[in-house]
């Protein structure tokens, strides 16, 4: 096991661990309930952990997680099917689930 990613923000974690599993990669979340120790460890130490279960993934997952970080400037989209407004971030639309293509 490998970590791939870490931050602070549930949202992102969540978004990145959605987009390796939807690619096939095994992954799973440490951290999860770490908010209720903040002050008695640093913050940044309970920040949640997106962890790769085979480490012979990592470079390819890696390689995605890195084109996501760059896509962050990337501009929103409008769903195709409902019309709904998502994140650039966002591969599938929220509301329907419709893939960005």
């Amino acid at each position: 096991m490998k970590m791939i990613y870490t931050h602070e923000n549930r949202l992102i974690v969540s978004n990145i661990k959605n987009i390796l599993q939807r690619r096939g990669f095994e992954v799973f979340v440490k951290n999860e309930h770490a908010v209720s120790i903040i002050g008695e460890v640093s913050a940044f130490d309970s920040w949640l952990q997106l962890w790769l279960v085979d480490e012979n993934d990592f470079a390819l997952a890696s390689r995605i997680v890195q084109s996501l970080k760059l896509d962050s400037e990337a501009e929103d989209w409008v769903c195709s099917q409902c019309a709904e407004e998502n994140a650039a971030s966002f591969e599938l639309c929220w509301n329907c689930g419709t893939d960005q293509g």
